[in-house]
């Protein structure tokens, strides 16, 4: 099973229209899975999402995921009561309960909204320690804060994770940031963006392979 961690942006910088940004997260799951089912014998989910369910890119993503059919784990970085305080209103927190409830493994971190901010880089650090490859939905800018989308994707560069990217601003087909080769010179983020690769059958089959060589 390929483990696919996800990190993003909430709905405030997320400005290309949730529709499109379904369309194309569907099309890298899809994709995801045709590669993985390729000379196998499918009788269940062939990708495992790993999110931590917070409102925008998490939630897409992994209503994506159930709608495919493949299988959701939901991991938090504080306690349910304790998260719930941070979304927008009762609506959002009733989807999360719901994505929560359907999700096939649930995982609750150990932090607290005191220390809010090493909750978030928590979360972000153990989706990357459990995934073959990380889906984002990025607006392309540097980091803001500790704990933020840039600096997930750095660590992921650092891990030689490789990226799939999703812009968060402009409506365009997704892409491949890094092809999973460690290096001891790790480049900056910015630098490994502007040599994105746009995504084709045989880099998805790429991604299924060196996931599957490392499992």
């Amino acid at each position: 099973m390929i483990k696919i961690g996800i990190t993003g942006h909430r709905p405030n910088r997320l400005q290309v229209p949730e529709k499109r940004l379904v369309a194309r997260v569907r099309s890298v799951l899809t994709g995801l899975m045709k590669a993985a089912s390729v000379g196998t014998r499918v009788d269940g989910p062939v990708l495992d999402v790993i999110s931590p369910l917070a409102e925008g890119c998490d939630r897409i993503i992994a209503r994506e995921t159930l709608a495919l059919g493949q299988r959701l784990t939901a991991v938090i970085p504080f306690e349910r009561r304790d998260y719930e305080t941070t979304f927008g209103d009762a609506a959002t927190t009733q989807e999360f309960r719901a994505l929560w409830k359907a999700a096939d493994e649930r995982a609750i971190l150990k932090g607290t909204l005191a220390r809010a901010e090493a909750g978030y880089v928590a979360v972000g650090m153990v989706t990357l320690a459990r995934s073959d490859v990380i889906l984002t939905i990025w607006d392309g800018k540097p980091a803001a804060g500790r704990g933020g989308t840039p600096e997930i994707l750095q660590n992921a560069i650092e891990w030689g994770i490789p990226i799939i990217w999703v812009h968060a601003t402009e409506d365009r087909k997704p892409v491949l940031l890094i092809t999973g080769k460690r290096s001891k010179a790790v480049p900056p983020l910015e630098r490994v963006a502007k040599q994105a690769r746009p995504l084709t059958v045989a880099l998805f089959r790429n991604l299924v392979a060196m996931a599957r060589g490392a499992a």
